[in-house]
């Protein structure tokens, strides 16, 4: 996770490197990307020192089958929000990461999945105003 943290606040770094700082009375559009990018660096080289000082177990290797799931059903959500509308791309998003976990019902994804639908609804749609099909229709 250290090194995960340290990469990314030094993907952000890079990505922020042209655009000017200013000052923190007049932030420019690069203050808030450097800093935390650099809290992310920092942050993420504590946690390593502290995983390198601590004993434990080996974790074992990654589990590729259900990264790939999730990773599918996120791409996936890329693909069909603009055909299917927010609720069902989100509902079908959570009954295809269910395939994730061996040990997940469909009587336990169904209810999540229309609960979670309604939720973006809510919150994106109604509450944020952002301008998203909610159906295909």
């Amino acid at each position: 996770l250290g090194m995960f943290l340290v990469s990314v606040g030094i993907l952000g770094i890079v990505a922020a490197w042209n655009l000017p700082m200013g000052k923190v009375s007049e932030m420019g559009p690069g203050f808030m990307p450097k800093i935390l990018s650099a809290m992310l660096i920092g942050f993420g080289a504590l946690i390593g020192a502290s995983g390198v000082k601590t004993e434990g177990e080996f974790l074992g290797g990654w589990a590729w089958g259900p990264a790939g799931v999730v990773t599918g059903a996120v791409v996936l959500f890329g693909i069909v929000i603009e055909l299917l509308g927010l609720a069902l791309t989100s509902a079908m998003v959570i009954i295809v990461a269910t395939f994730a976990a061996p040990d997940q019902r469909w009587r336990q994804a169904l209810p999540f999945a229309v609960t979670l639908a309604l939720f973006c609804v809510v919150v994106f749609h109604l509450g944020l105003g952002l301008p998203l099909k909610v159906w295909p229709f």
